[in-house]
C-alpha cells in the first residue's frame, strides 16, 4: 500500500511498499522543490511465522519504506 502520509506545502513524508515505488516519489517530490532529511526508514509492518506442523518453515515480512522531506523555500529563508 503506498500513501503520503502527511502532506503540507513545507513538508511531506513519502512512503511505499517497495525502494522503487519510493524512490519515484522521492524524485517526484524533489522536482517540486523539496529535499530529503535524513536518511530513508525501512519498517517491518507485518510478519507471519509459517509453519508444518510443530516446524518452523520460514517467516513473511511486509515492509513499508519512508522519507521525510521539506521544502526548499524552508531551509533557504531570509
Amino acid at each position: 500500500m503506498d500513501k503520503e502520509h502527511l502532506n503540507t506545502d513545507k513538508y511531506t513524508i513519502l512512503t511505499s511498499s517497495n525502494p522503487s515505488g519510493l524512490i519515484k516519489k522521492v524524485n517526484e517530490k524533489t522536482k517540486e522543490g523539496f529535499v530529503a532529511v535524513g536518511s530513508h526508514q525501512v519498517v517491518t509492518i507485518y510478519s507471519q511465522n509459517k509453519f508444518s506442523g510443530s516446524q518452523h518453515m520460514a517467516t513473511q515480512h511486509d515492509l513499508e519504506y519512508s522519507q521525510t522531506m521539506i521544502s526548499e523555500s524552508v531551509l533557504f529563508k531570509n
